[in-house]
């Protein structure tokens, strides 16, 4: 089969491998049609990354149809023919994290293998927990976004975003924009985002935050949500951006009581300094959010594929899959948003 695979930074080439083979009762096949370029694999494409030793295939983001399915399946909705979005891991439901309703931290996940290839398999318990149809055609490039949607499902959710909520997003590249309609749709009253992309900028604002945009200036950001918030600050921050900077951003503009949520991943050994004021004093919740659940995976599908979050837009560009390269160089560039690679060119 065709696949993308990844030999270091830079480096990325088109191969003939071996099909993947159905190893225990309950796996399935599934024949990709659609998967997203994520944030990650585009940071594995330019400086490596310590969970892909090459050569892989990368791709998580993935959809497709059921063309196989080893003896009889666990799951017993889901069949051949299925066109289904698939969670790239599930948790084992036994762990204590999991017992702790944690289950994105699971220690003992099952994964699927990379996705940019003509074939994956779907182990059995990846099929069983995390495999869900899709309910038509019309739907299978929005359901892409399951995954990346489900991750922000788990912020929004973990740091109680509610109605009249003022919401500060750092960062607008897909995650942000994600985050920004989430929140919309869960009844945020004003969402404040800052990027420094004027893409990302104005499809922000198109999608109805105010936004800063004074960059050229070098205005202080925080000055300028305590001026949109009446000197208070926001209730709910999202750092969509993994830097420090962006973090410590992001303590300057939340009000007392409030909420950051650190969204973007921070390099391994990063440090942060707090003023252990804003937690004491002011009450200042910091916390972090990573992956998702199987439940919430599902919610960001249905929320897709019904229609309750208008996030479509989002997706700026499709490629062959052996445009694979270009793919990734764009993504690189900061001239798109979300990038899809078409593997079924009949989907």
């Amino acid at each position: 089969m065709k696949a993308v695979v990844y030999h270091g930074p830079g480096d990325l080439r088109i191969e003939n491998v071996e099909a993947p083979v159905l190893k225990e009762q309950g796996d399935a096949l599934l024949k990709v049609s659609y998967c997203g370029l994520c944030g990650t694999d585009v940071k594995t494409y330019r400086r490596g990354h310590h969970m892909f030793t090459p050569p892989c295939i990368l791709g998580h983001e993935v959809v497709g149809r059921i063309v196989e399915i080893k003896g009889k399946p666990e799951k017993s909705d889901i069949a051949v023919g299925d066109e289904v979005a698939v969670a790239p891991y599930v948790p084992c439901y036994g762990c204590v994290y999991c017992r702790k309703d944690k289950e994105e931290l699971c220690e003992n996940k099952g994964w699927i293998e990379g996705a940019f290839a003509e074939y994956v398999r779907i182990p059995s318990e990846v099929l069983s927990k995390g495999t869900f149809r899709v309910p038509s055609d019309k739907h299978l490039k929005l359901a892409c976004l399951s995954e990346p949607l489900a991750c922000c499902v788990n912020a929004v959710l973990d740091s109680h975003v509610g109605l009249s909520d003022t919401v500060m997003i750092i960062g607008a590249g897909p995650m942000g924009l994600l985050m920004l309609e989430l929140c919309k749709t869960i009844g945020a009253s004003k969402i404040l985002v800052s990027e420094p992309n004027a893409l990302r900028r104005s499809k922000a604002a198109e999608s109805g935050a105010l936004v800063f945009d004074h960059w050229d200036e070098g205005a202080d950001v925080s000055s300028w949500v305590k001026d949109e918030t009446d000197g208070v600050g926001a209730d709910k921050v999202f750092v969509c951006v993994g830097t420090v900077d962006a973090v410590n951003s992001g303590f300057g503009c939340v009000r007392k009581g409030g909420v950051v949520n650190i969204f973007g991943g921070l390099p391994g050994g990063s440090g942060l300094t707090i003023d252990p004021h804003i937690l004491h004093y002011d009450e200042v919740i910091v916390t972090g959010s990573f992956g998702f659940t199987p439940r919430r995976f599902h919610t960001a599908l249905t929320m897709l594929t019904s229609g309750t979050i208008d996030v479509g837009g989002i997706i700026t560009h499709e490629f062959d899959i052996d445009e694979a390269k270009e793919a990734f160089d764009m993504a690189s560039s900061g001239e798109a948003l979300k990038i899809l690679l078409k593997v079924d060119g009949n989907a």
